[in-house]
């Protein structure tokens, strides 16, 4: 497994379970909080809809026990001869804005004596069963039923007795048939919802209205209510099966008839209806919103993700196809990454210092062997030169003392003297680089060794036409050292400067001290040494002087490390070479 994989499996199922966690837990929340909302306004829309038909039929009972103690109402004794009392109904019809189909008052046999329609007078009261007397005190002789037909109820029939003004009991009975299409009026006005709608049920759990959205379903005329949870009192809510009506589950909040004191009510219900699949609506629209939501966070998730991959694993695979050529002999740095995380950026610190570490341990290794090529070559030249090579010299000197020899004899013998001493020269420098002296540790100014360096070689300078001088910060510099080696450095550092700048050059030997160091540099203003070069300058053998060996550079940079300094190349203010070094404030020996 990969670490961008593991990564995208980590952050997709850690943001998948979270989210889904999180997201059914505020779906169920949110949904039980709507659907108490939503019943506890569907029970208070049945219970004001309860309350609105109980105000209804009380002001109606009402006005009926007022009617019933008119003076006009004794006409039923004279079988109202001068219609006084027909009109006196008619009037009253007309004045109740229609909700009264018809006005009935009959004597006590059952027949009808006057009417607001003339076409009811001579006919009998309407037969009806069910008769109920509405209770409440001053009430008891009033009593409702209802009026219907094959397409359901009609009217609601309001009786009382009339009183006889003149003796002892009754005289007949006023009839009000009140439009049923008032009490749907109600039930249309309070649904303001369409996908409401509310059904008025009697104690039995027979339907007697519903509003108009019920009304156009086939299934309510043989819809019964018995076995749905209808309160003995107050109000409640609850889900049921809306099957009966055509609907799935429904939310219901169902009311029983409170009256209106001293009116005490029918013990009818009210039950407003919605489906909840309209109620949840919202939170069905919450949730693919969440899902949504979660969809957006997995992409914006894995997106990050990737690229949080990119910024782990793409350095980690940068180092590893480095280390691949590193094998192969690749000797370039990995390339820093960009905007990698600090734990990925401090990986990449640590590899390159190993690399470095281990580059500089192969080029030690490098350099060692050269020197024990450098070792062998001095032995055997040491061996097998400067035996035949004092021969050489000593025959040369015998010949010298010869006294019959001309210029070209004596030209002759000299070149010999010249030449054994260059390779005396050359032997001496190879046992020096092979098997260099340890340094004897003593407190020397190093500027007094600089001067004595430059006086040493003022003749040659003056006849190269160069100028070589010295520059300082000020004060003594004392450094714990070897001085004949640090005169060797300088003598090194300082031949090399004059072979490469010509006539009119510059050579300068500096010092500074700072807080932590003592830094020496030798600059010139010759061509300098090319950055492709500058690994290479302190390696036996390498040199860029005609007939230079390249051992020179080599003994200097042994010489300072022995005294625990650094030595290195770059290009100093005139654009030539710099050669500098660097000995920390604590040294060897102090």
């Amino acid at each position: 497994m990969t670490t961008r994989s593991a990564l995208f499996r980590l952050l997709f199922w850690t943001m998948l379970g979270t989210m889904t966690v999180v997201g059914a837990l505020s779906f169920f929340q949110f949904r039980g909080a709507l659907q108490r909302e939503i019943a506890g306004n569907l029970r208070f829309g049945a219970t004001a809809m309860m309350q609105r038909i109980d105000t209804f039929l009380f002001s109606h009972v009402e006005n009926m026990r007022v009617w019933r103690g008119i003076e006009v109402m004794q006409d039923i004794r004279v079988k109202d001869v001068d219609k006084r009392l027909s009109r006196f109904l008619s009037n009253l019809r007309a004045g109740q804005d229609k909700v009264y189909d018809a006005l009935l008052c009959t004597d006590m046999q059952g027949r009808v004596v006057a009417a607001s329609d003339a076409s009811y007078i001579g006919g009998q009261a309407p037969g009806l069963s069910g008769w109920r007397t509405v209770p409440g005190q001053g009430l008891d002789t009033i009593s409702v039923a209802l009026s219907s037909d094959g397409q359901g109820t009609k009217a609601i029939v309001l009786r009382t007795a009339i009183p006889n003004a003149f003796g002892d009991g009754s005289i007949g009975y006023l009839y009000a048939f009140l439009d049923w299409r008032a009490v749907q009026d109600l039930l249309d006005g309070a649904v303001n919802r369409g996908s409401r709608g509310l059904l008025l049920v009697d104690r039995d759990g027979d339907v007697l209205g519903a509003s108009s959205a019920l009304r156009a379903k086939p299934e309510l005329r043989q819809l019964h209510l018995k076995r749905w949870d209808l309160p003995a009192a107050g109000s409640t809510s609850y889900v049921h099966d809306g099957s009966g009506l055509g609907y799935g589950e429904l939310l219901v909040g169902a009311a029983t008839s409170g009256g209106s004191p001293p009116f005490e009510g029918l013990g009818w219900h009210t039950l407003m209806l919605e489906p909840t699949t309209v109620s949840y609506g919202p939170i069905w629209a919450l949730l693919w919103a969440m899902v949504g939501v979660l969809l957006a966070t997995l992409l914006a998730g894995l997106w990050i993700s990737s690229r949080l991959a990119d910024r782990i694993v793409a350095p980690i695979v940068s180092l590893t196809d480095f280390t691949r050529g590193f094998r192969q002999g690749q000797t370039s740095l990995p390339a820093k990454p960009s905007r990698a995380t600090s734990e990925v950026d401090e990986l990449h610190r640590a590899y390159t210092e190993m690399i470095q570490a281990l580059e500089q341990s192969r080029e030690q290794v490098v350099r060692a062997g050269k020197l024990a090529v450098v070792g062998e070559m001095a032995a055997i030249m040491a061996h097998e030169v400067r035996t035949p090579m004092g021969i050489l010299r000593s025959s040369a000197q015998l010949l010298q003392r010869e006294p019959d020899l001309d210029e070209r004899q004596r030209e002759l013998i000299g070149f010999i003297f010249s030449e054994t001493e260059r390779l005396n020269r050359l032997v001496t420098l190879l046992l020096e680089c092979a098997r260099p002296q340890p340094p004897q540790f003593m407190s020397h100014d190093v500027i007094e060794i600089v001067d004595s360096v430059i006086a040493l070689l003022e003749s040659r300078v003056e006849r190269a036409g160069v100028t070589l001088s010295r520059q300082s910060d000020g004060g003594d510099v004392v450094l714990s050292c070897d001085r004949e080696q640090f005169m060797q450095v300088f003598l090194n550092l300082i031949l090399n400067a004059l072979s490469f700048v010509g006539e009119g050059g510059r050579v300068r030997v500096s010092t500074h001290r700072d807080e932590d160091a003592l830094w020496i540099s030798v600059a010139d203003d010759g061509p300098g040494v090319p950055p492709e070069f500058r690994q290479h300058v302190f390696d036996p053998f390498f040199s860029r002087r005609e007939g230079g060996i390249g051992l020179g550079l080599t003994i200097v940079q042994q010489i300072v490390q022995a005294h625990g300094g650094t030595l290195s190349v770059g290009e100093s203010a005139w654009g030539g070479a710099s050669f500098n070094l660097c000995f920390k404030q604590q040294t060897p020996g102090t």
